[in-house]
């Protein structure tokens, strides 16, 4: 059976908890409470965008200027950030805001370097329990696992090793992957847009295979970031973490903006 997505969940949650009409506590009031309360109770995920107001307000059995109200009152509380064009997010300490989203492909082009891909695993696996919690999908699930080694100028500059939950019948192949960057393939291929994700950095040595495609001496320092990224759907689509040399350095776009402002910067 299918999980559902986190949602859907929120919407059956507050269909059962209907507001009181009496005892004088305005409407937009209770529903900002009970948003609230769902938000933090389910561990709402920072990336994936709540429902449509039509959906919340009718979920909630409001009209839709009361439910804005509430909204603003959640906005102005810190609990809902507002992404113009693609909807409200759910902020919670400690989480990494809804970012703009670009690859590593297009930002190395862009500077004016010229980005090359080793692809060194394409294959078929099922989403193991940890993978699943996180994307937000049943365990077992098919996904596409990918290990790449990107190249700038002709030197490695990141190893990546992506989980993709594709649609049905969307695959992606060896070529694909190493004539353009992942994202815009996911929308040239798939028409999937990614609106968002969470992503901690942590600091390591190098393991002795890490090194080698790094160019690095053994046992050097690495940067690894673990990202999870969602479409404008709340579908869980990319699980992946990415090995940086020491010495780069990394910059994000913390605005919350859909367009295609660059996310990480590798430099060498």
């Amino acid at each position: 059976m299918d999980q559902a997505s986190p949602q859907a969940v929120l919407l059956e949650k507050l269909a059962a908890n209907p507001l009181s009409r009496t005892g004088g506590i305005a409407l937009y009031w209770q529903c900002s409470e009970l948003l609230k309360r769902l938000i933090e109770e389910s561990h709402y995920p920072a990336a994936v965008p709540l429902p449509a107001e039509n959906e919340l307000a009718k979920a909630l059995g409001v009209s839709r200027p009361t439910l804005r109200q509430a909204m603003a009152r959640l906005a102005s509380d810190g609990i809902i950030h507002s992404q113009r064009g693609v909807g409200a997010f759910a902020l919670r300490s400690g989480l990494v805001r809804p970012v703009g989203l670009s690859s590593l492909y297009r930002d190395l082009a862009d500077a004016g370097q010229v980005p090359t891909t080793k692809v060194l695993v394409l294959e078929q696996v099922n989403a193991e329990p940890t993978v699943a919690a996180e994307l937000h999908i049943p365990v077992g699930t098919p996904l596409l696992h990918i290990e790449r080694v990107r190249f700038a100028d002709g030197t490695p500059v990141v190893v990546t090793r992506s989980l993709l939950a594709l649609p049905d019948g969307v695959t992606l192949t060896r070529e694909q992957l190493e004539s353009d960057g992942l994202y815009n393939l996911l929308r040239r291929v798939a028409s999937i847009e990614l609106v968002g994700g969470s992503q901690t950095v942590s600091a390591r040595h190098a393991t002795a295979a890490e090194a080698e495609l790094l160019d690095l001496p053994s046992d050097s320092a690495v940067m690894v970031a673990h990202r999870v990224t969602f479409d404008s759907r709340g579908n869980g689509i990319e699980y992946v973490h990415i090995i940086y040399p020491g010495g780069t350095e990394l910059s994000s776009d913390l605005r919350g903006t859909s367009t295609h402002a660059a996310e990480v910067e590798a430099r060498r």
